[in-house]
């Protein structure tokens, strides 16, 4: 026996009996790792990527050649303004118990201050049709498109944009109140802003950073107000507050070069600009949770030669992307998640997919960011929800029909919905509230039947 072993011998009957007393790592788990109790498992859509027949501000931007990259139109999607029964019988039968939906402006408010009531009307019919099967709502006031007269004075640089947009929230508020348990006022405030006002590729097609920031200022006072009419118009119902926030994508990024001091700092500034700068300036009393999308993981490298380019996406190595070309880091989940406990809220995974038209690789994507998500909430997270994007095959904005992330796959031709392999993996976790450990073979674990 080593010196080694002999001490640690003679320890063990002295004094340092107390490791044995410590929680002992667990080299394998065989039991489903459980999730909270009432946890939503759902699926996420938006009314302009599903429904079909719209006519807004991103309908125009369509018909303009090279905007689509496969020069596709939504057109009528996939028809889930008329099927919206069909397709949520389909996320019943997968066990989810709420959707993520989204309703078009343009349809309620067709010109300024004139309110379609049929449409109002209809969408209560969905709302309810989501209830009546026993799911929970999460519900987005404003995904992206802008009615078009809205558009023509200025989107959200006119100078009455938050007044227009409190006064559609309101009649939300009012007609849809009872039904809905979750509220997302804006999605994806700064994706937004980089696509429209800063890329150009989304409407209205400007790259100004100066009209970037002021569309920025708009929205995050838009956002208050509809904070603070959502919980006025809902409390006032009685059963209980109002839950409101926004879905923010949520970058993870890392440095190229750990020991580069440069690079760190520039991830750090990233961070910052991208998935904070929202919530620092719409301050965290407007805020009841957080909701979460995440797809994007960049490693940044400084670049000194090209000083307008701090840093760049490394897309040499040949690492794992999706249909769409992003690359895939679903571990990287935990990361997007422990970086938004600073404001202390309740967290919702309110966005999380992959564009992957064979299905190889969602099942095993899955279970590796549901596992983190696990991992989060032992370390003492609060979240409360995971939505995956998408329910069904959509409209991907100026990538078109090219990126399909449904856990639904859909003909396009005769609209056929079909559960891919994926959509049965999701619907196990959602029965058992957890991910029963023969799931983890997806992620190359050997594991007995």
């Amino acid at each position: 026996m080593s010196a080694l072993g002999q001490d640690s011998e003679n320890h063990s009957h002295g004094g340092l009996d107390y490791l044995s007393e410590l929680p002992q790592a667990r080299p394998h788990i065989h039991e489903t790792r459980k999730f909270p109790e009432g946890f939503l498992w759902g699926s996420a859509s938006s009314s302009h990527q599903a429904e079909g027949g719209n006519n807004n501000d991103w309908t125009d931007w369509e018909k303009i050649p090279g905007h689509i990259l496969d020069g596709s139109q939504s057109g009528r999607a996939c028809d889930h303004y008329n099927r919206y029964e069909e397709d949520f019988d389909i996320a019943k039968s997968l066990n989810q118990n709420a959707q993520r939906i989204s309703v078009e402006w343009a349809r309620i408010e067709p010109e300024e201050g004139k309110w379609d009531m049929d449409e109002v009307v209809h969408y209560r019919k969905v709302l309810q049709a989501i209830k009546d099967r026993g799911m929970q709502v999460m519900f987005t006031c404003w995904h992206f498109t802008l009615p078009k007269w809205f558009a023509a004075k200025g989107g959200w640089e006119s100078p009455d944009a938050i007044d227009r947009f409190g006064r559609y929230v309101e009649l939300l508020a009012s007609e849809y109140g009872d039904l809905v348990d979750i509220w997302i006022t804006i999605n994806e405030p700064m994706v937004y802003l980089l696509q429209s006002y800063g890329a150009g590729v989304w409407p209205p097609g400007v790259r100004n950073q100066f009209r970037s920031v002021h569309v920025f200022g708009k929205m995050t006072l838009a956002h208050r107000r509809a904070y603070k009419v959502i919980h006025r118009i809902v409390d006032a119902r009685g059963g209980g507050k109002a839950k409101v926030g926004i879905a923010q994508n949520v970058i993870t990024f890392e440095p190229y070069r750990k020991q580069s001091i440069a690079d760190t700092l520039f991830v750090w500034f990233a961070d910052r600009m991208f998935n904070h700068q929202f919530f620092i300036w719409s301050r965290k009393d407007s805020h009841d949770f957080i909701g979460i999308n995440y797809y994007f993981h960049y490693r940044i490298k400084n670049r000194p030669e090209k000083p307008s380019q701090f840093f760049f996406e490394v897309h040499t190595e040949n690492r794992e992307v999706s249909d769409l070309g992003w690359e895939i880091n679903a571990p990287a989940i935990f990361d997007a998640i422990m970086g938004m406990t600073r404001y202390g809220k309740p967290i919702y995974i309110s966005e999380h997919g992959v564009a992957n038209a064979d299905d190889g690789k969602r099942p095993r994507i899955i279970v590796a960011a549901l596992k983190e998500v696990y991992h989060a909430i032992k370390a003492g997270v609060d979240i409360r929800g995971y939505f995956h994007w998408s329910l069904i095959d959509n409209f991907e904005w100026e990538k078109g029909f090219s990126g399909r992330f449904g856990l639904v796959a859909i003909d396009y031709t005769t609209m056929k919905r079909t559960p891919r392999r994926s959509a049965y993996v999701y619907a196990e976790i959602c029965k058992e509230n957890g991910i029963p450990h023969t799931l983890l073979r997806y992620m190359g674990h050997g594991v007995r039947w």
